[in-house]
């Protein structure tokens, strides 16, 4: 079920047991990789930030442990790692939020994302870049997919190749679904799925003949433009402008995007 994710970043940081101030920082730049690659539901949400608090528990993109004579006795020579040139064990080690590893795959994420990441392997460490290395990692493994069925151990095995972490991984699916679960079901800021997309389309309706503070994308993300158009379209029905968007806003929504429709398509008949 294409259930949407609607957890805040102290929500998160919560069932994570993160550092708040890092989940904060480092969410928006996972929410963007899970929009880009089609993770844009609960448990996929779920199974990205799962993975996130186990491989890196400050939930923060980071190098390998280790220096370079461990990097150089453990991949200098690795042709399974495409590390052909002396000193490329530590030139490309683990980086990021999961860990990017050997030559190979730095050009391979390079190629896939655009990024000059086997001349600067450093990028790898960008929030931005290990966002969406974490994010195409996912899309090409076709992990979404065991997540939605709830097949927990096939996302751990194909993002670990077994099931080391299991453990923790198990327990923070259970903390996120738990924390997921015992939370309002009011829409804010933040959330990411199926009903967002529905909120923007209704908002975009009524838009057409009350003009929206910002213009709203039709993704699966609930921006700060949205919570705009939230706030407009209850101040003009008399509804306490939050931006968030609980029951009295839904009921309120569907029947004045129709109302505009109606309204537009009379005119449009009109002429």
């Amino acid at each position: 079920m294409n259930e949407t994710f609607t957890l805040s970043p102290a929500a998160i940081a919560g069932a994570l047991k993160c550092p708040p101030a890092n989940v904060k920082r480092y969410w928006p730049a996972i929410q963007s990789a899970c929009v880009e690659n089609g993770l844009t539901d609960r448990a996929s949400v779920i199974a990205v930030l799962a993975t996130v608090g186990t491989e890196v528990a400050s939930f923060e993109p980071i190098n390998e442990y280790g220096g370079t004579e461990y990097f150089s006795k453990n991949y200098d020579g690795r042709a399974d790692l495409g590390n052909i040139h002396p000193g490329d064990g530590a030139r490309y080690h683990g980086r990021g939020f999961i860990q990017l590893t050997g030559r190979v795959n730095y050009r391979g994420y390079e190629q896939k994302l655009g990024v000059p990441l086997e001349e600067q392997p450093e990028l790898a460490l960008d929030p931005t870049v290990a966002a969406r290395i974490l994010g195409r990692y996912f899309k090409d493994r076709g992990i979404a997919a065991d997540a939605r069925k709830g097949d927990w151990q096939a996302v751990r095995r194909k993002v670990n190749g077994g099931l080391n972490g299991w453990d923790r991984f198990d327990a923070l699916v259970t903390s996120l679904e738990h924390a997921h679960d015992a939370k309002p079901q009011a829409l804010v800021e933040g959330a990411i799925g199926p009903d967002v997309v529905r909120l923007k389309a209704l908002l975009m309706a009524w838009g057409k003949t009350h003009p929206l503070p910002k213009p709203i994308q039709p993704t699966p993300l609930f921006g700060a433009a949205t919570t705009e158009a939230v706030k407009a379209f209850q101040q003009a029905h008399g509804i306490q402008a939050t931006g968030k968007v609980g029951q009295k806003t839904w009921l309120a929504l569907e029947p004045a995007a129709k109302s505009t429709a109606k309204h537009l398509a009379k005119g449009t008949a009109r002429g």
